[in-house]
């Protein structure tokens, strides 16, 4: 791994470290650390932290020594499927998003503390230029290595030091991001008590901190609802650390450092924070009950709640709202504190309010973007502000775009504001709104129909899913070269009209206002002008019979056979997608197509996020190619 000029101070005495070989020297007390490919070993220091790595990691270093990285996870994520997010796709990874409501504008050094697999580093490796870690675990420190080369992050230097000692310069970094440690801080400092490691402890870290930057802290509520439905929070050696931990525990230390803070709640917690929100924006926590049904919809793809989970939201959603405020500071799952030397914080959120004249908002994650919902005083959204996740640059204003059928092409620049929509993700569930989309998406099309597709055009298409067969080196493929001639065949047999695309048509994009039964769609990133009509009916008909489901493969057999609760209700898309095109679709043929083409994209993602110059050209094992097995039962 290339270096590029990461500072290292002595912890004993605070002079400057000096590279000699291997090591890290000091010419003052004459300490010597190890120092080798970016990793920094402070062995001399009390470091009372015991190993909390699983055998599921020992067991996937061991992999990565008899092959490459990318083979190792993708072996390991058979049995571990859960941490995917984390090791490969992480670009749907949140772990990082609550340092969004204390970011600056500096984005020069960042400080991930607990950094165990190394997810959140990478992640902040696109954002920061220069990422320092600190973790205990040799087994995380080992993999971290693995990793960091692998994927070519050369911002990136892994520390392993006593927190009490750290070896950085006064005023050092802009951001530190501190989750999960600070409830279980003995853990990592045996000398002290609770109370008093935690003030040692939030003193250095003010101490290295600059004037303008942001110490985060995520932790976990003891009381909260995560803990009360889903069981205990993860494993301690201490338990009785968590037990006292509140909501005013917390600040208190803050208060008692001399730190300003601000405390915000997260939902479902901190380190999966689809949600969060300033504790004392009484307007914003107003908004956010107003619409919980609508956001918890959202997380789960449109489906509808249990009883006894509607009862609850509808619960909540009634409350007076006096009782809103300390029931949040009792209940939520955790806690976000962002805590700065001075009074004039400067962050982004700040920014925004300047901006844009609204004081109240909700932060909400997306794959790539964090999305400001902006609030009126009543607590209705109004406005949206977009603010793409990776980018080492602060922008300096807002632009509004303004969504204007069919010209929804997504800005280009970093932070952008749009009105808000009405609406709540679609239920896949309800047959009404199924319909409803799928009228909606016919009306779309007609508005917005262009020339008729040619042959010519189908072989531009092809001609991309063979470079993809070609070069990741699939199995059939001469199955799959066949249906590509006959797809070509069948776009100059019946002649189409080409339209926009938006991409990615199916339920969370795709909004029912139950109030006027409109349809409203957002997030059109993957919009394309001048496109296949066929792509947005596929890609919702996919999603709808198994690709967006618990069981994908057995649901789409299921409704291929024509079997299972919404067989009715495909008959009707079918009918009516039939009608719009004047003829009768072959869906098995144009399901091939389409996931062949969504199979080789998700491809050729994964080898841009793993890249390596050598690395072995092969397909990863995903859905799309066992559904495109499915479907050939059926051809």
């Amino acid at each position: 791994m290339k270096s590029i000029n990461f500072e290292y101070n002595c912890p004993e005495c605070k002079e400057k470290l000096l590279p000699v070989e291997n090591k890290l020297h000091c010419n003052n007390c004459l300490c010597d650390y190890e120092h080798k490919n970016d990793c920094t070993i402070f062995k001399n220091q009390n470091l009372s932290y015991a190993s909390d790595s699983n055998q599921s990691i020992k067991e996937l270093l061991a992999e990565i020594k008899d092959n490459n990285f990318e083979t190792a996870v993708e072996k390991f994520l058979i049995s571990n499927h859960e941490l995917s997010s984390q090791l490969v796709n992480t670009q749907y990874d949140k772990s990082v998003d609550i340092i969004f409501h204390g970011v600056g504008n500096n984005y020069l050094r960042c400080l991930d503390i607990k950094s165990e697999l190394g997810n959140k580093a990478e992640i902040l490796s696109n954002i920061f230029k220069q990422v320092y870690t600190i973790e205990f675990d040799d087994d995380y420190i080992e993999l971290q290595k693995k990793r960091f080369e692998e994927r070519k992050c050369q911002n990136i230097s892994i520390t392993k030091c006593d927190l009490l000692k750290l070896p950085f310069p006064d005023n050092f970094f802009d951001m530190i991001l501190c989750n999960g440690v600070l409830e279980n801080i003995t853990k990592f400092i045996k000398s002290y008590n609770q109370s008093e490691a935690q003030k040692q402890f939030v003193e250095e870290l003010k101490r290295v901190i600059n004037d303008d930057g942001c110490i985060i802290f995520g932790v976990n509520n003891n009381g909260g609802l995560r803990t009360k439905w889903q069981g205990s929070h993860e494993e301690s050696t201490s338990p009785e650390i968590i037990s006292n931990q509140k909501f005013s525990n917390y600040t208190s230390v803050f208060e008692n450092s001399g730190l300003k803070t601000k405390s915000f709640w997260a939902l479902p917690s901190y380190d999966v924070p689809y949600y969060s929100g300033e504790i004392n924006d009484d307007i914003a926590l107003k908004g956010f009950f107003r619409n919980l049904s609508i956001f918890i919809a959202a997380l789960r793809g449109g489906r509808r709640q249990g009883k006894m989970r509607e009862m609850m939201l509808s619960l909540f959603r009634n409350l007076n709202y006096p009782f809103i405020k300390p029931i949040v500071k009792k209940f939520s799952p955790s806690f976000v504190f962002c805590c700065w030397k001075k009074d004039n914080l400067n962050s982004l959120e700040n920014w925004i309010k300047e901006e844009t004249g609204y004081q109240n908002l909700i932060r909400m994650s997306k794959h790539e973007k964090i999305l400001y919902l902006l609030l009126n005083t009543n607590g209705e959204i109004e406005k949206a502000v977009y603010f793409k996740r990776y980018g080492y640059e602060m922008p300096d204003k807002i632009r509004f775009f303004e969504r204007k059928f069919p010209n929804v092409k997504t800005p280009t620049e970093r932070i952008w504001i749009v009105d808000w929509l009405k609406g709540r993700a679609s239920n896949p569930e309800n047959e009404k709104e199924v319909i409803a989309v799928i009228d909606w998406l016919v009306e779309f099309q007609k508005k917005t129909k262009l020339r008729i597709m040619s042959r010519d055009d189908a072989i531009l298409e092809t001609m991309f899913i063979r470079k993809g067969l070609d070069h990741f080196g699939y199995e059939n493929a001469d199955k799959y070269y066949k249906l590509l001639e006959q797809y070509e065949k069948y776009i100059a047999k019946n002649q189409i009209n080409m339209t926009p695309v938006h991409g990615d048509f199916w339920f969370p994009n795709i909004l029912y206002d139950h109030e006027t039964n409109n349809i409203n769609v957002i997030d059109w990133e993957g919009y394309s002008e001048k496109g296949n009509p066929y792509e947005d009916f596929m890609w919702f008909l996919c999603n709808f019979m198994g690709l967006s489901s618990a069981n994908p493969i057995l649901k789409f057999r299921e409704c291929l056979a024509g079997h299972g609760e919404i067989s009715r209700t495909i008959e009707q898309i079918k009918n009516r997608i039939d009608s719009h095109f004047g003829f009768k679709l072959d869906y098995s043929l144009l399901f091939s197509i389409h996931l062949m083409k969504w199979m080789i994209i998700q491809d050729q993602i994964e080898e841009k996020n793993s890249s390596k110059e050598n690395k072995p050209k092969k397909a990863h094992s995903r859905v799309q190619s066992k559904m495109l097995d499915v479907l050939s039962e059926y051809q």
